[in-house]
């Protein structure tokens, strides 16, 4: 196909010279599109592969019905990744953990389609309880489960099974770790090798504080010592109009452990056609500092330092910012969140915070019109596929 219209002199796609090349891979954030620009032709394909380093992928968003959109185009990916026989999906960053009907579990790479078993996990969900986030790395798979009482109380519990390297898991240890009474485990991030989980103690069915604790080789240390949740009263009132609720996140960020505080606008109980609606209106981020030191603490921060957060309850990454000349890409200083909850359609109180000027902006641009996700049994989620 010739780039222009004349016979001789004309030049083709593949002539393409690789600093042009260059320009329009880079204003190209969309995974999709990247794997069809490498489609192209031969050259190209070859570009792609020499030309680095280039502005990070913008995730996708893993939905509900087993669907994937890609951003910032808005295009719905549907792949062979989770058949009836799934009864858990997770995303572990770049692959999904799945839980298959023979409680067999493996971990797939989206695209393209490939697929490795996870054999030491194998076992770990006959109970049927609530999956909130998997883990991976070379040396553990861990797990944070919620599981119901006989009379309805909620236990939370992190599984942990260590192999031996890389990969070896002819060598596995597993072991489980159980919150203490009256807390729950909320997150859990892997942190300069060791797992970190953190906890919401409860005092009366109201929040009381955080702690972050490590569990390093089976030892368990408290690293921050219960810090109180601010923004709660004790009065509570059902016509409040300005009330909120909070979820909080771990995210490892560089040389960084972040816990991001989501604060959602709750409607009133009454009246019930009250009109306001459930959003999230303002994120906080805390650092945590002095950790070696066994005197941590939370230390608010209001830059990421050239990064951006992605937060979900099942899946939260930092990615460094990247594309802000062409105007696309990852936005320095800005959360981008999902909702958590298995609804039909997550995005009314989904978006993109901008910690610089505290505003919420749409997770899609108002030119891709928001697509119509099913239901289905997933929480949605990010998923960072490799490039």
């Amino acid at each position: 196909m010739a780039a222009s219209g004349g016979s001789s002199g004309g030049c083709t796609w593949p002539d393409l010279q690789p600093e042009m090349l260059g320009v329009v891979l880079s204003r190209l954030p969309s995974h999709g599109d990247r794997v069809r620009f490498a489609a192209v032709c031969r050259p190209w394909r070859s570009s792609a592969r020499l030309l680095r380093p280039l502005p990070p992928l913008l995730p996708w968003l893993a939905l509900c019905d087993g669907t994937f959109l890609s951003l910032p185009d808005g295009a719905v990916h549907r792949l062979p990744v989770a058949d009836d026989g799934v009864s858990i999906r997770a995303s572990t960053g770049s692959r999904l953990f799945l839980v298959h009907g023979d409680d067999e579990c493996s971990l797939t790479n989206p695209s393209p389609v490939t697929t490795t078993p996870v054999p030491e996990a194998a076992g770990w969900f006959r109970e049927n309880p609530t999956v909130l986030k998997v883990l991976m790395s070379d040396h553990l798979v861990a797990a944070l489960v919620e599981s119901k009482g006989i009379y309805g109380s909620t236990t939370t519990k992190v599984i942990i099974s260590t192999r031996g390297q890389p990969w070896d898991t002819t060598r596995c240890s597993t072991t489980e770790w159980a919150a203490p009474e009256d807390s729950f485990a909320i997150d859990i991030a892997l942190f300069k090798g060791k797992l970190c989980v953190l906890l919401d103690t409860r005092a009366d069915n109201h929040p009381g504080t955080h702690e972050l604790r490590v569990l390093d080789d089976g030892h368990e240390q408290t690293t921050i010592q219960g810090t109180p949740i601010a923004g709660f009263e004790d009065d509570f009132d059902p016509y409040e109009t300005d009330a909120y609720g909070q979820r909080h996140y771990l995210v490892v960020s560089g040389d960084r452990l972040l816990m991001v505080q989501r604060w959602i606008n709750l409607p009133p109980i009454f009246p019930i056609d009250s009109g306001i609606e459930k959003r999230t209106r303002l994120f906080k981020v805390f650092q945590a500092t002095g950790l070696s030191s066994g005197c941590g603490q939370w230390t608010e921060v209001d830059r990421l330092t050239g990064c951006a957060l992605f937060v979900s309850e099942g899946c939260s990454e930092s990615l460094p910012a990247g594309g802000q000349s062409s105007g696309v890409g990852v936005r320095e200083d800005c959360i981008y969140f999902m909702n958590g909850d298995t609804c039909e359609n997550p995005f009314p109180d989904s978006g993109v915070y901008n910690m610089r000027d505290q505003t919420v902006a749409p997770l899609l641009p108002a030119t891709v019109a928001v697509p119509a996700a099913g239901y289905g049994p997933w929480s949605p989620t990010w998923l960072f596929p490799e490039t």
